[in-house]
């Protein structure tokens, strides 16, 4: 079939109890323009959803954006609607600088689930249409987000319940099985999947309390902001851009310039307080002279 529009689509991911709680990820076509209103993925289909028993938000989304970008090959203009700045960014500006560390961090740290970054970066290599995504904001009434979520969470849900088998790509499987989610995991017998390491044995169950303490001593899975559009600081502190270097600079600029004028000011008032003192002696010497002018002769 031959597409000479734009092709939009939605794209979301979701976790329950985030992190390491049933997770989802989906995606929808909404394209407008389309004659007829026929799908113009591979597969047929103008939506799809997957998921597993255990992982994250942030897997759950760029997943969401892997799988949309399988599906929409071509040499037509795609645009991808996500609420997930993690994923634009991871996408589009994060994964340079990780490419030029040799995929580590500014803490000299593996870069999380880079399995499914990579893969992301190898299809729109590949694609010969161009690639736009476009930040939407979670919640917030937009028709398609709201559905896509629905979608994503929807599978989450049932995936938790145990009422489904995850539905995951092969570099959303290794990063859920090699990372810190493979605990409880539950992996399709039927899927091959590439295992770096033997999956830890069940820990046993916590009481409330204990839960408690651990939450507070482990590192929060970090996660994207939808209160602002554009964040001065990114969610991956280790990639420090130009833009930010910059916005550094003028504000030291500023800094000195503000520092500089309280310099001058503070001279200006130590040269005002003298001349107030010289003016109060003098005065008392005219006056002193004036009262004892006739005790003189």
């Amino acid at each position: 079939m031959t597409i000479n529009f734009t092709v939009t689509v939605s794209t979301d991911g979701s976790a329950l109890n985030n992190p390491n709680g049933p997770m989802g990820w989906g995606w929808v076509e909404h394209t407008r323009e389309n004659p007829g209103g026929v799908s113009t993925a591979i597969s047929g289909l103008s939506e799809d959803c997957g998921g597993a028993s255990n992982g994250t938000n942030q897997i759950g989304e760029l997943t969401a954006v892997l799988q949309c970008l399988r599906e929409h090959p071509g040499d037509y203009p795609l645009v991808i609607e996500t609420d997930s700045q993690y994923a634009i960014n991871c996408s589009t500006t994060w994964i340079k600088g990780w490419k030029r560390n040799g995929w580590k961090n500014s803490k000299k740290e593996p870069v999380k689930n880079a399995e499914l970054i990579k893969a992301i970066d190898a299809e729109l290599t590949a694609r010969t249409g161009s690639v736009d995504f476009v930040w939407v904001k979670g919640h917030a009434g937009n028709f398609y987000n709201e559905k896509v979520d629905d979608l994503a969470r929807g599978f989450a849900e049932r995936a938790g319940r145990g009422e489904i088998d995850g539905k995951m790509p092969e570099e959303g499987w290794s990063v859920l099985i090699n990372g810190p989610y493979a605990r409880g995991l539950k992996v399709p017998e039927n899927r091959e999947t590439r295992i770096t390491q033997p999956l830890p044995e069940p820990e046993p169950k916590l009481g409330l309390w204990e839960e408690q303490l651990l939450a507070e001593v482990e590192e929060p899975e970090p996660h994207e902001s939808t209160l602002v559009d554009q964040p001065l600081f990114h969610e991956d502190n280790g990639i420090i851009t130009e833009e930010l270097i910059t916005r550094l600079n003028q504000a030291t600029e500023r800094f000195d310039a503000a520092a500089q004028r309280l310099q001058l000011a503070s001279e200006h008032m130590d040269q005002a307080v003298a001349k107030l003192d010289e003016a109060i002696r003098r005065f008392d010497d005219g006056s002193w002279k004036s009262n004892h002018q006739d005790t003189l002769f």
